[in-house]
């Protein structure tokens, strides 16, 4: 009888207990990856420099067949013919944020859509600074993996 009246107390004291607050910078980190995701959508270059700091760099990490590692690099702004194309989509789920300070990441398995087909999944990282009270993109290094959208859990 004691252990159901400890464990009714713990219950009860739980559901009382009010949820913690969300972090206003986490919660405007996070915004500022989802405006990059909705210019992405909407093929808006215009809305994704607004969101990612001028010399942004971005870098794509890719396997080939026989194993060997891709690497690519290229500033945003030479690369949004490349990246701002109808048809395209991305989004990510389970993503980790670090935020220290103006320094923040944002990590997490993505998958990429054209045209409602998946091109393929990976895993990117996000480099953010709040530089005037804004959170801005600074880097975006992602890998590419065609094959790899199971095995990260794309829904």
């Amino acid at each position: 009888m004691r252990f159901k009246a400890l464990m009714l107390a713990v219950a009860l004291a739980a559901a009382s207990t009010p949820a913690l607050a969300a972090d206003p910078d986490e919660t405007a980190v996070l915004d500022s990856v989802q405006r990059f995701f909705d210019a992405i959508a909407r093929a808006d270059p215009a809305a994704m420099q607004a969101v990612v700091l001028p010399g942004g760099q971005l870098a794509a990490v890719g396997l080939t067949a026989d194993g060997a590692t891709t690497f690519s690099r290229f500033a945003v702004e030479d690369s949004l013919g490349r990246l701002i194309k109808p048809g395209r989509n991305e989004r990510m789920w389970a993503h980790q944020v670090m935020r220290r300070g103006p320094l923040a990441t944002v990590t997490g398995p993505y998958e990429f859509l054209i045209d409602g087909v998946t091109s393929h999944c990976g895993v990117e990282v996000f480099t953010l600074i709040k530089q005037d009270g804004v959170w801005r993109i600074a880097s975006l290094t992602w890998t590419k993996e065609p094959e790899a959208c199971s095995e990260l859990g794309a829904r």
